[in-house]
């Protein structure tokens, strides 16, 4: 009896196996040379920045003085504190006046003394303005010649002209000039019905300032 030689079968499941890898390979996409329309990236504009508001250049404001063509005047480029328009008084009584020269300031101090007794009706009060030309005394309206490139007008109410003694409260000299590098003249032009009024004349574009000063009023203006 002659025996066959039997074939060895291939194994069916690598056959299987192999197959269902190249089937795999050859259904796979690789990279394609033409992009699809989904994957182009759209350029978009570039985004426009929002307008911003752009600043106007307005001018720093600046403190406009009571007396502006006092303490500042025409061709000054100096921004000078402004004045009270009214300053109490350290009583109603004005005893003296002096001229305080200084290194970078003239001065003109007014001097009070106690209140008048049972005291004024109403408080007093000081004002300093720009004398307006002519100057002139008041009541004769005799014409007072006042020595400054500008002139001030400083006027005290509610005054009490004499002491109780009657005697006058304020008894020195009503001109006083003085050449110094900016006071030149203090003139008194009124001292009737509890009104006490001086001119004050001076040279130069210096700041004018009227404070309280203990028991008096110190007027001073600036060197320039």
């Amino acid at each position: 009896m002659t025996l066959v030689p039997r074939r060895r079968k291939r194994p069916f499941v690598a056959t299987v196996i192999v197959t269902g890898i190249l089937v795999a390979a050859c259904s796979s996409t690789g990279p394609s040379s033409t992009p699809s329309a989904l994957a182009t990236p759209v350029s978009s504009p570039a985004p426009t920045p929002a307008p911003t508001a752009t600043p106007v250049a307005t001018a720093a404001p600046t403190a406009t003085p009571v007396v502006s063509a006092v303490a500042s005047p025409v061709g000054s480029s100096t921004a000078c504190a402004p004045l009270p328009p009214a300053l109490a008084l350290p009583s109603d009584r004005f005893t003296d006046v002096q001229v305080v020269p200084g290194d970078t300031t003239d001065g003109v101090r007014f001097v009070f003394g106690d209140s008048s007794l049972p005291g004024p009706a109403g408080p007093p009060m000081g004002t300093l303005t720009v004398a307006k030309p002519p100057y002139t005394k008041a009541g004769s309206g005799q014409k007072i010649p006042v020595e400054g490139e500008h002139v001030l007008q400083l006027t005290f109410t509610g005054m009490s002209l004499q002491n109780d003694a009657g005697q006058l409260t304020y008894d020195g000299p009503t001109d006083i000039k003085q050449a110094l590098p900016a006071f030149r003249h203090a003139a008194l032009y009124d001292a009737s019905e509890g009104v006490i009024g001086w001119y004050i004349g001076y040279n130069g574009d210096g700041c004018v300032s009227l404070i309280q000063d203990g028991e008096s009023l110190l007027l001073t203006i600036g060197q320039r």
